[in-house]
């Protein structure tokens, strides 16, 4: 059986001088031109999934030897390419990697060229304009249509990639009592929910809401991540996400960077708490100033290439307090390292980040809310 060909996502098919060519941006083969456009829009059908032997064959037999040869060079140059299982087969960490990097430069690239662009200012849309006839707003809207098409297939696998993963955990629609993790890392709780981008055991996006019932989970754990949300955008749908599924008088316990205590380090200039952040974490940056110590771990300055990872945000408990009574929540309290009324919350030794020390002081803010009964 003929294998089936697809236009690959980055093939370009563009118009310059009367002529028609075809090309991806990643190929170093010349672009395929034609003036031809009945051999362009015959081209078009492989804009999804076709066997090129049964597209050929329909064809009168005269431009069967042309359309073969066109096919075969397209195949070449890799702006068609074959359909079938992935070269990257699940658990690949190399493919793993190398989409990981195209992400973080792709969040870079934007980041430059939207600075570049406030920096031209219409003069950018006019000289485009000008030189190849395709102004900047026409190529943003494309760059639009490509992350939005992307987006949209991506959601279409929300839903059975989350089925999936709560059957292997053996969580079922209709259960109650729930304990999630969120933010696990590598620090799985035995009986909780394990949450976290992959490789989690339930990986996901926590923005995309959270896959449980209203009502149907009694106590949350979120170790060292709200800080890697955006705020307010990001975070206040999250905390309403942990209010809507806990039960009413359910418990959520939130552990967080105590900027607090940078603050007061910093105004202090005690060098030996920043000083000790290396000897807690040896990847920590060698010899920074404090103001940049502090700030970078304020979430100020968020580098977009760094993703999730990066601190977006930070928390003292005057504002953790403020935000969590606003998602809904009420007694909000100030708790301490495994210090919790609740048995069944004291785990932060599970997060190393959690039970990191300076002298007899946590580096962290640890606080408790329940929703109202």
């Amino acid at each position: 059986m003929s294998v089936s060909l697809v236009f690959a996502p980055d093939t370009l098919v563009r118009f310059k001088g009367g002529r028609i060519l075809v090309h991806t941006t990643t190929s170093p083969m010349p672009a395929f031109e034609s003036d031809n456009p009945m051999l362009i829009g015959w081209l078009c059908q492989f804009a999804r999934p076709t066997q090129p032997d049964t597209a050929i064959g329909a064809l009168q037999p005269e431009n069967r030897p042309m359309v073969t040869q066109v096919i075969g060079y397209l195949r070449q140059s890799g702006a068609l390419q074959e359909v079938g299982p992935s070269a990257a087969p699940a658990g690949d960490t190399e493919a793993e990697g190398r989409i990981k990097n195209h992400l973080q430069l792709l969040a870079r690239s934007l980041y430059d060229t939207s600075c570049d662009l406030l920096g031209l200012g219409p003069q950018a849309d006019a000289a485009l304009l000008e030189r190849t006839g395709i102004g900047v707003e026409r190529r943003l809207m494309a760059l639009l249509a490509a992350t939005d098409g992307l987006r949209s297939e991506l959601n279409s696998l929300r839903q059975p990639h989350l089925k999936a993963q709560l059957a292997a955990l053996r969580v079922r629609p209709g259960d109650r009592e729930l304990k999630l993790h969120i933010g696990c890392g590598t620090g799985h709780l035995e009986d909780w929910v394990n949450i976290d981008v992959h490789p989690a055991p339930l990986a996901m996006n926590v923005l995309w809401g959270l896959p449980f019932a209203d009502g149907s989970v009694r106590y949350v754990f979120v170790s060292h991540f709200l800080e890697h949300l955006f705020f307010p955008r990001d975070v206040m749908p999250f905390l309403a996400e942990i209010r809507r599924v806990l039960a009413p008088g359910g418990v959520a316990r939130l552990v967080v960077p105590d900027i607090g205590q940078c603050i007061d380090a910093y105004v202090n200039a005690d060098a030996d708490f920043y000083s000790n952040r290396r000897e807690t974490w040896p990847w920590w940056p060698a010899n920074p100033t404090r103001l940049e110590d502090f700030l970078a771990y304020a979430g100020a300055g968020a580098e977009p290439a760094h993703l999730f990872e990066s601190h977006k945000y930070g928390y003292d408990f005057e504002t953790l307090s403020k935000i969590l009574t606003a998602a809904g929540l009420e007694r909000v309290e100030r708790s301490g390292f495994l210090e919790s009324a609740h048995p069944a919350l004291r785990v932060d030794d599970v997060s190393a980040v959690a039970k990191a020390k300076y002298r007899d002081r946590y580096y962290s803010l640890f606080a408790e809310a329940q929703r109202p009964t």
